[in-house]
């Protein structure tokens, strides 16, 4: 199986593309092989220290040889300062210099990182189905298991754009594996998610560097990224809203074990909720609803614990009473924006059982920006990073340039 994987999966280089060629910086004229060189030394002081499988040893003063589980994050914060050091940029430099940098380099280090660093959307490290006792409970390691917690992030309220501090909760979410460069002029949009940055549906290789193109861009000058088109700068990047009203009806199969006793008592007195046949249906949304206020409400517990499971089961109930109560006051032929007022009085209710409160789909990954040193309004452990060198114009140009060649 390895075996085929390798024969399956080579790096594919834009180089050896139909036409790729000529999209690449020329490394035999002396401009070309002055923006590669540059975009090197971009490449390691900034980029390296995650996105390479080739790096120099770590000092013995790190103590990096007992980091797995409850001692993760404390061992990759000593890692990340000395990332930040003159000693390591040095020597990175001279290992992205040799001839056979690219040769066998998995352009990832494999490690898990803080949602606290990244700034990324956090539904990603916030799924369940490797937790212990889960679906894919064997699957994931006994150290991933025992991960502590990154600590507390800063989410947006999806109506109002303020920011509001989140914890993350421990036990294995929280950190984001780094994805590998290979290939990567043909693999945009980026992000976990893939929205940063243009979706085309044409695969040629001008299209697909022409989306690359459009998406480091947003990466490396994140002023061009999408803005969301209802709360505008007052979040840093864009909201997944519904495009027309619309409504979720869950059928009677798989509504919450909490809400089957009350079906027939709630079609009763509350038609509006539980219809006929025991489906729930939660709705009218108005349109430009932020999605992910429905679709991440979480129906069942993440625990065995019978206490906490009853308290969820609560909390379900509640909302759907108090949801179903609240729009039924609506009156009818109610615009989109009285709808929007409702659900905006029912956010904290919803977040409250939310598998992920964050509604921002673009934003994070600010290395080399301004924005990685804009801790204004921050958690301390998110400030706790430090800041960055912020890259010049040039130099995310040469870092691109370099950046294709993979």
């Amino acid at each position: 199986m390895a075996l085929f994987l390798l024969k399956s999966t080579p790096p594919d280089h834009l180089a050896d593309a139909p036409g790729g060629a000529g999209l690449l910086a020329d490394p035999a004229t002396p401009a070309g092989a002055q923006m590669l060189d540059r975009g090197k030394a971009v490449f390691a002081d900034t980029c390296a220290r995650c996105h390479s499988s080739k790096a120099p040893p770590p000092p013995a003063s790190l103590n990096l040889q007992h980091c797995a589980g409850p001692n993760y994050l404390a061992c990759f914060m000593r890692y990340w300062k000395w990332t930040q050091t003159d000693e390591f940029k040095t020597q990175m430099r001279e290992v992205v210099k040799a001839p056979d940098f690219l040769e066998g380099n998995y352009l990832s280090s494999d490690a898990r990182i803080p949602a606290t660093l990244l700034r990324t959307n956090v539904c990603s490290p916030l799924a369940t189905n490797a937790l212990r006792g889960n679906i894919w409970d064997n699957f994931s390691s006994e150290s991933y298991k025992t991960l502590p917690s990154v600590g507390t992030v800063t989410l947006n309220d999806p109506f109002t754009g303020e920011r509001w501090q989140y914890r993350m909760p421990a036990g294995g979410r929280g950190y984001t594996r780094v994805p590998s460069l290979i290939s990567v002029w043909s693999t945009a949009p980026f992000l976990l998610n893939n929205a940063l940055g243009p979706f085309s549906e044409d695969p040629s290789v001008a299209s697909r560097v022409k989306v690359f193109d459009a998406s480091i861009e947003q990466l490396l000058w994140p002023d061009k990224r999408v803005h969301d088109d209802i709360l505008g700068a007052k979040v840093p990047g864009t909201i997944d809203r519904t495009t027309e009203r619309s409504q979720i009806t869950v059928p009677e199969g798989f509504v919450p074990d909490a809400l089957k006793p009350l079906q027939g008592f709630m079609h009763r007195y509350a038609p509006w909720l539980v219809g006929a046949g025991g489906d729930v249906t939660i709705g009218p949304a108005p349109k430009q609803m932020p999605v992910n206020l429905l679709a991440n409400i979480q129906p069942l517990p993440e625990t065995s614990d019978v206490g906490a499971k009853a308290e969820h089961a609560a909390k379900v109930v509640g909302l759907a009473v108090k949801l179903r109560s609240d729009l039924a006051s609506v009156p009818e032929g109610a615009s989109d924006a009285d709808l929007g007022k409702t659900y905006a009085n029912l956010v904290k209710p919803m977040l409250e059982l939310s598998k992920c409160p964050d509604f921002i789909v673009n934003r994070g990954h600010y290395f080399g920006t301004a924005e990685f040193n804009n801790q204004a309004g921050l958690s301390a452990d998110e400030q706790s990073f430090g800041q960055e060198p912020v890259l010049s114009d040039d130099d995310k140009r040469a870092l691109i340039a370099f950046l294709k060649t993979f």
